[in-house]
């Protein structure tokens, strides 16, 4: 196995998150783009408080623009993608330049997003930018140790999703059993409690709440 440096495990493992936050949730605000702007659709309120941060918004309108695309806010996907970028420039050696650049497209996506008054299109860009990203990370990284931490850090993100949010849990249990397999493969070291809790759900052994379950997914790892 590889022999990875902590901070360099630190980054691939949060490319991996960030890569998948934006990936997930660019396509929850691009369905409920319109009916947000006319005021109906997604309950931000509810949003907000399942994803754990303030709700400061005013309507549905200034929500789906903030959250989107406000600069100033760690919350906001714009932040998501800034943080992705930032880990991926530090690691230019070891993902390659060319897949960098796929990277650097989604940010100048999602800002010629930000400028426009209808940004479904650019937005598309910026998931087709990151899936193009993937590829080419698959393709270019030689490490295959670096490879299965930033898989393994979107895996972690998009089970948080699935639970914070409460969308597509019929596809649970696979998804741990996936992210289980993976992690041997990593070189982390997980947190014996919150392994034991996620290998029980997956082997269904000793189901428990989605609160202990999206609790134990966060603290897997300490990176």
């Amino acid at each position: 196995m590889d022999t990875i440096t902590l901070s360099k495990q630190n980054r691939l493992f949060w490319l991996g998150r960030y890569s998948e936050r934006v990936y997930t949730s660019v396509p929850l605000m691009m369905e409920d783009y319109d009916s947000l702007i006319d005021g109906s659709g997604m309950d931000y309120h509810a949003f907000c408080r399942k994803m754990g941060i303030p709700c400061v918004y005013d309507s549905g309108e200034d929500f789906c623009r903030r959250y989107l695309f406000d600069a100033d806010s760690q919350y906001s996907i714009t932040s998501a993608v800034e943080a992705m970028l930032g880990n991926g420039m530090v690691l230019r050696e070891t993902i390659t330049s060319q897949t960098l650049a796929y990277l650097q497209m989604a940010h100048s996506a999602m800002e010629m997003a930000a400028r426009s008054d209808s940004p479904m299109v650019e937005l598309q860009w910026v998931l087709d930018d990151i899936m193009a990203f993937r590829g080419s990370f698959d393709d270019a990284v030689e490490e295959e140790t670096a490879r299965n931490i930033t898989k393994t850090g979107g895996m972690v993100e998009r089970i948080s999703l699935m639970l914070r949010l409460e969308r597509h849990m019929e596809r649970l249990e696979g998804e741990l059993r996936k992210l289980l397999n993976r992690l041997y493969k990593t070189g982390l070291t997980p947190q014996p409690d919150a392994l034991r809790t996620l290998s029980d759900q997956a082997l269904d052994v000793q189901p428990v709440d989605r609160i202990t379950l999206l609790s134990s997914v966060e603290s897997l790892f300490y990176v």
